[in-house]
C-alpha cells in the first residue's frame, strides 16, 4: 500500500470512528472495508497504527451488555483528541468521492446504532432448564418497554428474540391495545 492510501486509510477509520463513538471493533471493520478503500489487511495496519500513536481507543466498558460470539463483550472504538484533531486538519484533503462516501455511510451507521441500542433482546438459561428472554425498547432516555419471559427451548428463546428484533413496533402496538381500555 502506498503512503497517501495508507493515509486515506486511516483517515476514513478515523471519520467513521469520531462520527460513530463507541462502534463495535466488528462493525468498524465491517464499514471500513465496505468503503473499497482498503482491503482486511490494510484496514488491520491502519488500526494498528492509529492504536499506537494513540488517535483511537479500545475499551471494553464496564457493564457491556452485547457479547461476541463467544459470549464476551465486545470492544469499542473510540477517537481521542488528538485522532480528531489530526481528522480535523486533513480532512481537507482526502478526495471528494471518500468524504461523500463517508457522509452517506456514517449517517447510515448511525441509524443502526440508534436502531440496536433502543432495541434490544437477550436470553440466557435459568436453573431449571428454561430460557430467560429478556426484551427492552427504550426511546433513548428511558425504558419504554421491558419484558421478561421463559422459553422452553433455546431454539424458542432465539426465535422470540428475532420477532423482537424485527417487528418491535408491531409487537408493541398490539400489546398496548391488548391492554389498554383506551385504545379499543
Amino acid at each position: 500500500m502506498t503512503n497517501p492510501e495508507r493515509t486515506n486509510a486511516k483517515l476514513i477509520i478515523l471519520y467513521i470512528v469520531k462520527e460513530c463513538p463507541g462502534i463495535p471493533s466488528g462493525e468498524l471493520t465491517d464499514r471500513a472495508v465496505a468503503s473499497l478503500y482498503m482491503d482486511y489487511f490494510a484496514y488491520i495496519e491502519a488500526v494498528e497504527g492509529l492504536a499506537r500513536d494513540r488517535l483511537i481507543q479500545r475499551s471494553i466498558r464496564k457493564g457491556e451488555t452485547v457479547k461476541d460470539a463467544d459470549g464476551r463483550p465486545i470492544e469499542r472504538m473510540d477517537i481521542t483528541p488528538e485522532g480528531e484533531q489530526v481528522l480535523s486538519f486533513l480532512l481537507s484533503k482526502v478526495p471528494s468521492g471518500i468524504r461523500s462516501y463517508l457522509s452517506a455511510e456514517t449517517e447510515n451507521a448511525r441509524a443502526d446504532i440508534r436502531k440496536r441500542n433502543y432495541v434490544t433482546a437477550d436470553y440466557a438459561p435459568d436453573a431449571n432448564g428454561a430460557f430467560l428472554v429478556r426484551l427492552i425498547l427504550s426511546d433513548g432516555i428511558r425504558k419504554t418497554a421491558e419484558i421478561e419471559l421463559f422459553a422452553p427451548s433455546e431454539d424458542s428463546a432465539k426465535d422470540m428474540c428475532r420477532r423482537w428484533k424485527e417487528s418491535t413496533a408491531d409487537i408493541y402496538e398490539r400489546l398496548i391495545r391488548s391492554l389498554s381500555s383506551d385504545l379499543q
